[in-house]
């Protein structure tokens, strides 16, 4: 029943992530567009990241193989990270420094705070 549970989440989870992503890097683009650092990508990852942490935090079975696996698992990307870091490289060498620093040690901080202070919240 898990895998049914993940499939359930990830069909929630890939809408979500386009969408997010869309929405923040509209916000953000420049004229042009080349170069720009992903920072609807980076908004996606880093909530989807907070999200799986209270999930750790909080959930067991089949919920939680809903909402990580599924949702959190569709919902964040490191095909994306990887896509949209390695095509910086060529335009904006900064952006693409910045972005593999930034991205991964935002996602690692914003999932061990949730987890966290979602862990002290349940106890």
């Amino acid at each position: 029943m898990t895998w049914l549970a993940g499939g359930v989440g990830a069909a929630g989870g890939a809408p979500l992530r386009f969408l997010g992503d869309q929405w923040g890097t509209e916000r953000t683009a420049r004229p042009g567009g080349a170069g720009v650092f992903p920072w609807g990508l980076l908004a996606v990852n880093v909530s989807g990241s907070a999200v799986a942490g209270v999930v750790v935090a909080l959930a067991t079975g089949d919920l939680r193989g809903l909402l990580l696996v599924g949702l959190c698992g569709a919902y964040t990307t490191f095909s994306g990270y990887a896509w949209e870091t390695t095509r910086l490289w060529p335009q904006a060498r900064a952006a693409f420094w910045a972005s593999v620093v930034v991205m991964p040690a935002a996602c690692v901080a914003a999932f061990l705070l949730a987890w966290r202070f979602a862990g002290l919240a349940a106890s």
